[in-house]
């Protein structure tokens, strides 16, 4: 799976040629419109993602701080999670998406967090995902900072799956079709195994005979 990172911080733009383009059908314009919540409290607005380009990660992220930092505290302390959803308008059509993480990895990383937009091979969002930086550990010990989101946007790709190569599997059939019919291939096989086929019925026809013809009892 190829991801390039295309944005790091609030409100700002990168374009990354440098690294490797994607090879999508279409690359048409989105809008991502994300909206978040912590615990059990209704979903209020954080702002939205601009995609202008998923080829060349051409991306614009705008967000707003609805919660202070005594709320990330509270939910991190009550063991809540951090839910996001994220409504994706692309080529004409909506879709809505959830992803969540712990509240107190989200308070332990100081809201550095990290969205990642999934995209298929014919250039479609099928899923948006949030994480935070992998040296979190819930202990509680954070110092008190401004309630500001410090994001960065992944795209993440996906790859064509293994192709078999028929090609070479007929050209090893082939080679060993003429190598048995020359008579330089040896069949190192146990007699059992050559010749089980034969061996079973056999073995199936006395079972099955001396099931139907039982010894009569001594007098």
């Amino acid at each position: 799976m190829v991801i390039k990172i295309v944005l790091s911080t609030t409100s700002n733009e990168l374009n990354i040629s440098s690294l490797q383009s994607a090879e999508l059908e279409t690359d048409a314009s989105s809008v991502i419109h994300l909206s978040h919540s912590l615990g059990s409290r209704a979903l209020e607005s954080r702002g939205q993602i601009n995609v202008k380009s998923l080829k060349s990660g051409s991306v614009n992220i705008q967000q707003d701080s609805s919660y202070d930092w005594k709320d990330y505290k509270e939910s991190a302390e009550a063991n809540e999670f951090y839910r996001l959803e994220a409504q994706v308008k692309y080529n004409g059509i909506e879709r809505t998406f959830l992803t969540s993480t712990k509240a107190c990895l989200l308070f332990e990383s100081q809201l550095a967090d990290i969205v990642t937009i999934h995209v298929d091979l014919l250039g479609n969002i099928y899923g948006v995902s949030i994480a935070t930086p992998h040296n979190q550990q819930c202990t509680g010990n954070v110092p008190e900072f401004d309630p500001t989101f410090n994001t960065t946007v992944l795209i993440s790709y996906m790859e064509h799956g293994p192709v078999p190569d028929v090609a070479m599997f007929v050209q090893k059939v082939e080679q060993e079709k003429v190598a048995k019919e020359r008579g330089e291939t040896k069949d190192n096989r146990s007699f059992i195994a050559k010749y089980w086929m034969y061996i079973v019925p056999l073995v199936l026809v006395f079972m099955m005979s001396g099931a139907s013809n039982p010894e009569q009892p001594a007098r």
